[in-house]
């Protein structure tokens, strides 16, 4: 026997339809695609003391050229495409010099490169040179973390790894953008509390002839 729905049930279905689909889209949000003037923010505790710690995107893509500053101090850095792509580097301070234009030519800091991120996920265990020094880095699980996106607070999808000298961290799930949202060791925490992409003219210090020719 055929079934004639009458306009309203039809009507009906598609409302639920659609309701289901933006049930699963707010499940699974995206992070905004990172460009110029993408303002990141962590706030860091220190044996007590609170800080943050900020960084402005001058060019995510193909190479990576972003500003940094604390309370006391700010500099640059700029990571070509090749080593975020394959480094086997990852560091944590060496490329924050005060006041200071450096280069990650072979390495990357706060984002793991594709290589990492891929080895991780598929292996489990890497060893990789951190801080200049040989290291294990360790899968440890998935797991989510709130931060506030555009002002809006959101659930991200991050991975989390070990590293031999017990420093745990987690990165955004992300191929593309394996960014550093949490670093604990000891009584040290750096936590990644926003990220802004609908702001102009964030930058501070990169401008001119550098914002123009970072190479």
């Amino acid at each position: 026997m055929a079934y004639r729905y009458s306009p309203p049930v039809i009507a009906l279905a598609f409302l639920t339809i659609a309701l289901v689909a933006a049930g699963r889209a707010q499940q699974s949000p995206v992070v905004p695609a990172f460009g110029r003037d993408t303002v990141l923010v962590w706030r860091i505790l220190n044996q007590g003391d609170t800080s943050e710690f900020v960084v402005r995107v001058a060019e995510f893509l193909p190479d990576r050229f972003v500003e940094w500053e604390n309370a006391t101090t700010q500099g640059t850095i700029f990571m070509p495409n090749r080593a975020l792509l394959s480094a086997k580097i990852f560091v944590n301070a060496s490329l924050f010099e005060a006041g200071v234009d450096t280069r990650g030519k072979d390495k990357t800091t706060l984002w793991l490169s594709r290589k990492i991120y891929r080895d991780l996920k598929d292996k489990k265990r890497l060893k990789i040179s951190l801080d200049g020094i040989d290291s294990w880095m360790t899968w440890e699980g998935t797991d989510q973390i709130s931060i506030d996106v555009n002002r809006v607070a959101i659930s991200l999808p991050v991975i989390k790894v070990k590293d031999d000298r017990g420093s745990e961290r987690a990165f955004l799930d992300s191929e593309d953008n394996p960014l550093m949202a949490r670093h604990s060791i000891r009584a040290f925490t750096q936590t990644l509390a926003s990220i802004t992409t609908d702001k102009a003219n964030t930058l501070r210090w990169i401008k001119g002839k550098k914002l123009i020719n970072p190479h």
